[in-house]
């Protein structure tokens, strides 16, 4: 039997402003990704500024999981997938946290304009959600400690280091109830949760 992917857990470089504005030269110095470190620049920089730039005119917010811009999704694989759960190493204590995350995403290659004074350049992105279904925590996942770590990937997988990592519904699942109980009073997480959970039992 064919295994569904419902998920996905991807890396993008770390950001002292949370991925809202542009990362510091220190973020830039020190990535783990050796495109940010030979070129001084980064394209995730508003991953997570869907509350301050606008969405397109479809109501669609853009951003970049670096890891899939060279080998996007299968198709195959992907068909099934709702939600991509971000992951960044904090270069300072070398820590991997589950940052945030993109609900019911839809890939797609595209170029737009910066809406950053100080980039020039256009930014390259390749995943979009409505912005009611992007979200950053405020408590992330220290994927370093976790005790359930093994849970929240497939049997006989280790965190991707230069790829990404497909996931199961029961991994889906385990890492949503994680961030439940790192933030219990986090309304639009049990919001996008409950709405996940519901989407994916109709598919499984």
């Amino acid at each position: 039997m064919t295994v569904k992917n419902f998920g996905i857990l991807a890396s993008i470089d770390w950001n002292s402003n949370e991925w809202k504005a542009a990362p510091t030269g220190e973020d830039l110095s020190n990535s783990n990704f050796g495109y940010v470190v030979e070129n001084g620049l980064t394209y995730t920089s508003l991953n997570f500024a869907h509350e301050i730039y606008p969405p397109d005119s479809k109501g669609y917010y853009f951003g970049l999981l670096p890891q899939l811009w060279s080998r996007m999704p299968d198709k195959e694989k992907s068909r099934f997938v709702e939600v991509v759960f971000i992951k960044s190493q904090n270069w300072s204590n070398k820590a991997n946290y589950i940052v945030g995350f993109y609900a019911f995403p839809q890939f797609e290659k595209c170029r737009k304009p910066s809406p950053l004074k100080d980039f020039k350049n256009e930014f390259e992105l390749n995943v979009k959600a409505f912005p009611k279904d992007i979200h950053l925590l405020e408590n992330k996942i220290d994927l370093n400690t976790h005790p359930d770590l093994k849970k929240f990937l497939p049997s006989g997988k280790e965190l991707g280091k230069q790829g990404y990592n497909y996931l199961t519904r029961d991994n889906v699942f385990k890492i949503l109830d994680a961030l439940t109980l790192l933030n219990p009073a986090d309304k639009k997480l049990s919001s996008i949760k409950l709405r996940l959970l519901q989407s994916i039992d109709k598919k499984k």
